[in-house]
């Protein structure tokens, strides 16, 4: 039985080309350990497969709402995204694990014995993925990481809040045309759905987010208190991200289904939305350049709530392309 055990797993995510979501990153670089197909199992085929990288989420609810892998519940999730795969897991949340920290811990310890690191996901505020790299077993220490070792923590089991998701196998795709067509297809219902904990995606969470930011979320902020990534970057940052990084996603699913309908328009919606909303909103002074100062200037927040809504009507026409 080994005291300590530590996976070398360098860097697996580039936030620099666009690969915002740990949750792809994580299991890109899971699909590399066990084996899996380097040219099929990409950030990016797991950013589409999932919705990350095509839907708008938003929520003022105390969390740093990323995108759909974070919103969602995560059984939910978990279940929509690797059945369409046909991949085996275990999901553990933190409510059933507890119940007995020491099988979790021991099964833990054993992955990583074997080279395989375990995803984890958060269940506070910033309830992002990451990957169990590394245990301490005599402090009952685990370590984590998305892929830069910047954001690596270790995290007692005693008290962690977070779920754990075992898998050691490969997926099982039956039909990879049909795993590229349902995932273009799911986008419209991704983008009607709404969470349990407040949050709202597609046209629902531009529009939200244009009406807190009209009717005074941001009137009592300075630069003190003024959270620029949790309250405001990281939908600019979502934004920016699916308005342009999504596309090889898309292209793939249209080379294995030639027949699916309005993919070009669905393109050209994305661009607009780079081109027209976020272009805009750094104009504006209302993009990761944002200050409290420019969200309380009544013309530039005029400016940003009207590119929040024209950024919500593109979204309900991706809603009509399917």
């Amino acid at each position: 039985m080994k005291a300590a055990h530590k996976l070398e797993l360098g860097r697996f995510i580039q936030w620099d080309h666009g690969e915002n979501y740990p949750f792809s990153a994580c299991m890109a670089k899971l699909m590399e350990l066990l084996g899996g197909d380097a040219r099929l199992y990409t950030y990016g085929f797991f950013a589409g497969l999932s919705g990350d990288d095509f839907v708008m989420c938003y929520g003022n609810n105390g969390r740093c709402n990323d995108c759909v892998s974070v919103c969602e519940n995560t059984g939910t999730f978990l279940a929509r995204t690797f059945g369409r795969i046909g991949l085996s897991y275990r999901y553990f949340p933190s409510a059933e694990w507890k119940k007995d920290p020491g099988a979790l811990w021991e099964e833990l310890c054993a992955f990583l014995d074997r080279g395989i690191p375990v995803l984890t996901v958060g269940e506070g505020a910033k309830a992002n993925y990451d990957l169990v790299f590394a245990y301490d077993r005599p402090a009952c220490v685990f370590q984590t990481t998305c892929g830069d070792q910047v954001y690596d923590q270790a995290i007692p089991l005693e008290g962690a809040e977070a779920g754990f998701v075992f898998l050691d196998a490969l997926p099982a795709v039956r039909d990879l045309a049909a795993v590229y067509r349902e995932s273009i297809l799911q986008i419209p219902a991704l983008m009607q759905g709404r969470t349990e904990n407040g949050a709202v995606f597609g046209a629902n969470a531009y529009r939200s987010w244009a009406d807190d930011l009209e009717n005074g979320r941001y009137d009592g902020c300075t630069e003190e208190n003024f959270d620029k990534w949790q309250d405001w970057c990281v939908y600019v940052c979502n934004l920016a991200t699916n308005a342009r990084h999504g596309w090889d996603f898309i292209a793939k699913a249209y080379w294995h289904n030639q027949d699916l309908p309005n993919i070009l328009h669905l393109i050209a919606l994305l661009d607009r939305s780079e081109r027209d909303v976020w272009y805009g909103l750094e104009a504006a002074g209302c993009g990761f350049n944002v200050t409290p100062e420019n969200l309380q200037n009544p013309e530039k927040r005029a400016k940003a709530a009207a590119l929040l809504r024209q950024a919500a009507g593109f979204s309900d026409e991706i809603c009509r392309l399917f």
